[in-house]
């Protein structure tokens, strides 16, 4: 429906409830949840997408098995991440179709008090944090803003225009932080509020039984994107084949080391008798004989003789003067 009018606009009319709806500026539709037409034994809860002209793109079921649409009660996309609360969990599933996560939910966090009671929240372009409207209480309803990636609760805040005791199940913000709130009914009419600091009641209408909100959409509406195409189902790949080593040449056996032969001590072979060589026979001793002593013929001999019988001559003389001296 389109209420930019300031009434009520019918744009389309689906043969099936979407729930949660978000807005996705990345992908330029709107993002909701249904299991409309789906076997709710086998992932039952499938993501599509809605144009302005109320054409639906079903982009696949959410690639978790237990997971249903039964609880699922608000809707915000940050980013490429479609944010639904389911009771008091808030799942974050993965929209981007090039992620090797697409259609999965990547983390399940559990909210804070009174966020876990919000039947609607948006995404605030300026931060990415969610906000909605908490009428749990027995007072005036409640701006709360919390953390989508941990699902703490940031702010809380009491406004007393704001109507108590009524579901708030379609909440949008703008770019300057402004908030409307449109509730489901009170007093018997559906109320629109927009909450700057204060609440200001904007139009009303019939009571409704659910009620969504997801966003102000561009106009004109970004090209069409086509969802990719269903994954076929791959059978996993073969366990590798073991790897055989290859196989090994036998050593050469090792030669055998012949030690040498011992050596035998042997006795050469005897040799024929040598003749004994016969020693000549000694020759008979003769005496000595002098040699005859050449005559002297120098002058210088011949005056040696006379001086040494001189001497003679003397010592002769001396020796028979002693002996006459002794008779």
């Amino acid at each position: 429906m389109d209420t930019s009018s300031g009434g009520v606009t019918e744009i389309a009319r689906l043969d099936y409830a979407v729930n949660a709806l978000g807005y996705s500026a990345t992908l330029g539709r709107l993002v909701g949840l249904t299991s409309k037409g789906h076997h709710w034994w086998k992932n039952p809860s499938h993501v599509v997408l809605i144009d302005t002209k109320g054409v639906v793109n079903d982009l696949g079921p959410v690639d978790a098995y237990w997971f249903r649409t039964d609880d699922v009660s608000a809707g915000a996309v940050v980013g490429t991440t479609f944010y639904v609360r389911d009771n008091a969990r808030l799942h974050a599933i993965d929209i981007d179709p090039a992620s090797p996560s697409y259609l999965k939910i990547v983390r399940t966090v559990v909210l804070d008090w009174p966020a876990l009671t919000l039947d609607d929240f948006t995404a605030n372009p300026a931060n990415g944090k969610l906000t909605g409207v908490s009428a749990a209480g027995w007072g005036p309803g409640e701006v709360v803003t919390f953390d989508p990636v941990s699902g703490r609760g940031l702010s809380r805040t009491e406004v007393a225009e704001l109507p108590g005791k009524s579901t708030y199940g379609a909440v949008v913000i703008d770019s300057a932080g402004t908030v409307y709130a449109t509730n489901n009914g009170y007093q018997g009419r559906s109320r629109t509020y927009r909450v700057s600091g204060n609440a200001v009641e904007l139009s009303e209408g019939p009571e409704m039984g659910m009620i969504d909100a997801a966003g102000c959409l561009p106009n004109p509406m970004p090209p069409r994107i086509e969802p990719p195409a269903p994954r076929p189902e791959v059978p996993p790949p073969p366990p590798p084949a073991p790897v055989t080593p290859p196989a090994q040449a036998p050593a050469p056996a090792p030669v055998p080391v012949v030690p040498p032969p011992p050596v035998v001590a042997t006795t050469p072979p005897s040799l024929p008798p040598q003749p004994v060589p016969v020693r000549a026979a000694r020759q008979r001793t003769e005496p000595r004989k002098d040699l005859p002593l050449e005559a002297e013929t120098t002058p210088l001999t011949k005056s040696r003789k006379w001086a040494m019988v001189t001497i003679v001559l003397v010592m002769l003389g001396a020796g028979a003067a002693a002996a006459r001296a002794r008779g």
